[in-house]
């Protein structure tokens, strides 16, 4: 959530005319693809890294027969 208010409040950036937009756009446009790019990376991996942890670090008792 937070990651899209911040693309929103960076869109006007990405969207600019007038004097100087050519930088604004490339700024616009860097700073909206990176931040989508880190989000939906750690959509995928944070989860992932938890489970990895978590079998590294959970002992596996023996069964006793």
């Amino acid at each position: 959530m937070t990651s899209l208010a911040f693309i929103a409040g960076v869109l006007p950036l990405a969207i600019a005319t007038g004097a100087g937009a050519n930088s604004r756009v490339a700024i616009g446009t860097g700073i909206i693809g990176g931040t989508l790019t880190a989000t939906l990376l750690a959509v995928f991996f944070v989860p992932l890294f938890f489970v990895l942890v978590k079998r590294l670090f959970t002992r596996q008792r023996p069964s006793q027969e």
